[in-house]
């Protein structure tokens, strides 16, 4: 398959990375106004997001995903994933990951481009509500599975299929505007590429 991963292209790897944060929280089940974060509307902000991950949300066009995007994630926020990955014939490789706002966002658009044959499923591990029930930590096992471009040895692109499991602990907070918010998520994630879906 090649001698390294970066030559396989680092860009289709972090745009699969950012689809699968972005299971995390890409809902617009959470875009109305709470007074008060519940298991009910926290449930609803993460598990919508299989039908837009899985491109089953024909109502949102890039441009909504980018608005509701800025709207549910905090400013500050930083996402954060240990990941495993293997490629045909190869070791398996270790890297780590960080993004912050607006590189999420980018990766997040260029991955729903990018990524055809998409399936993705949620889920909920647990619910920790903090007493005052403006945030909470949620731990969320997400599977993703699709086809992605690829580029070989010789710079050329082919469509493979890749499967991740990421294992993620997020938080959310409730904003002053009374909008469900990612404030960041910590993940460890397996990635394998394969010559057969």
């Amino acid at each position: 398959m090649g001698k390294s991963f970066e030559m396989m292209g680092l860009a289709a790897f972090n745009i699969f990375i950012a689809i699968i944060l972005s299971s995390v929280f890409l809902t617009k089940g959470g875009s109305s106004s709470v007074n008060s974060l519940t298991e009910s509307n926290i449930e609803r902000f993460i598990n919508d997001v299989t039908a837009i991950s899985g491109g089953q949300r024909d109502d949102m066009d890039a441009y909504s995903v980018t608005d509701f995007l800025m709207t549910h994630i905090a400013e500050n926020s930083n996402f954060k994933t240990e990941i495993e990955y293997g490629l045909p014939d190869m070791p398996s490789n270790m890297r780590t990951l960080e993004m912050d706002k607006m590189n999420f966002i980018s990766h997040t658009l260029q991955g729903m481009k990018a990524m055809t044959r998409h399936e993705s499923a949620v889920r909920i591990e647990y619910i920790k509500i903090a007493d005052s029930g403006k945030s909470a930590k949620v731990m969320t096992t997400n599977y993703e599975r699709g086809i992605m471009p690829v580029s070989d040895d010789f710079g050329e692109a082919r469509m493979m299929p890749v499967t991740g499991t990421s294992y993620c602990e997020q938080e959310l907070v409730l904003s002053g505007k009374n909008v469900i918010q990612m404030a960041g998520a910590n993940c460890s994630t397996s990635i394998d590429f394969s010559d057969s879906y």
